[in-house]
């Protein structure tokens, strides 16, 4: 009897320990958070994903479709994900408990900047539209829902002297709102992708496009109020019948996770992010912005503890005071 109960707790223990190791989530299978379909976050975490994977032992990430930015760092700080892209401006909101935060969510690290976010607008040609305030009155997609392209365009709207009440707003996605410019639903959509984004070369092969501009006295108020925002010129010829440059406003799309990840496991998902540049870049337009040198700019939130033991060895300086508990 004796040594049927001690058979017994001995199973129970091993099954118990394959359970601590497997778990109901598994702590080294991972899921990342992107964006909606249409999107750069979309395709670019997705082709992040697998070349970090290729690059990694014991440690597999899943990308997978949300609402991006604001979405993201929501369900990171609630512990039900562990890895996100997000806006840097929008993780500073989500620190802070402003903008689209009711309160201060801090759950979540830095692990490396990925690309230049740039916001765009574009509007039918038909419309005659050249300035924010020209889009008074239209059909306007202002971003998916969840994302941080609301909160950018609620700041750009206002530096425009007016608010997301003065158009007929909608939150689709990037691919939705490119079907329904095509489809002659809205007039207009607010977008923060890599550039050029293939949302919008999708609408010029169908319709031609009015390319809104953000002045230089709405430039200096949106500085004013989020200084991570700089001045961004997209060339003449970046896309179809766009015979001018287009003056907007850039920020940066960084990598983030919950604050909890294992030290380790962060630290091998940064170093596989960095160093699988080339391929990700193969795969995505985008990827070609990820520089190891560049990882921290414009990051004011804290960095893991695991990312930053990767830049050091690499020997770029982590600001101290970005390095919390």
């Amino acid at each position: 009897m004796k040594k049927r109960i001690a058979a017994i707790i001995l199973a129970g223990a091993m099954l118990a320990g394959l359970l601590a190791s497997c778990g109901g989530k598994d702590s080294n299978s991972l899921v990342m958070g992107t964006g909606s379909s249409g999107g750069t976050y979309f395709a670019l975490g997705s082709a992040m994903a697998q070349a970090m994977n290729e690059s990694m032992e014991g440690i597999t990430i899943t990308a997978q479709s949300s609402g991006a930015s604001v979405e993201n760092l929501n369900l990171m700080n609630a512990g039900e994900m562990d890895i996100g892209l997000a806006m840097n401006a929008t993780a500073v909101n989500a620190w802070e408990g402003t903008g689209s935060f009711e309160t201060a969510s801090q759950n979540f690290r830095c692990i490396g900047v990925v690309y230049h976010e740039v916001y765009q607008i574009v509007a039918d040609a038909s419309t005659g539209a050249k300035y924010v305030t020209d889009l008074a009155g239209l059909k306007v997609a202002v971003g998916p829902a969840g994302s941080g392209t609301i909160g950018c365009t609620e700041l750009v709207f206002e530096a425009a002297g007016m608010t997301l009440n003065d158009v007929q707003a909608q939150s689709d996605s990037f691919g939705d709102a490119a079907s329904k410019m095509q489809d002659g639903h809205i007039h207009a959509a607010c977008n923060v992708l890599a550039v050029p984004a293939s949302s919008i070369m999708e609408m010029t092969t169908s319709m031609k496009l009015s390319y809104i501009d953000i002045t230089d006295e709405q430039l200096a108020y949106i500085q004013a109020k989020a200084p991570y925002y700089t001045r961004m010129v997209i060339p003449a010829g970046t896309y179809s019948d766009q015979t001018e440059d287009i003056y907007t406003i850039t920020c940066q799309a960084a990598l983030y996770c919950r604050a909890d990840l294992d030290e380790e496991a962060v630290y091998q998902m940064t170093k596989a992010l960095y160093e699988s540049a080339a391929a990700i870049a193969s795969a995505h337009s985008a990827g070609k912005d990820i520089n190891l040198q560049s990882a921290l700019d414009g990051i004011t939130t804290p960095v893991h503890k695991g990312a930053a033991r990767y830049y050091e060895e690499m020997g770029i300086t982590v600001d101290p005071s970005l390095i919390i508990d």
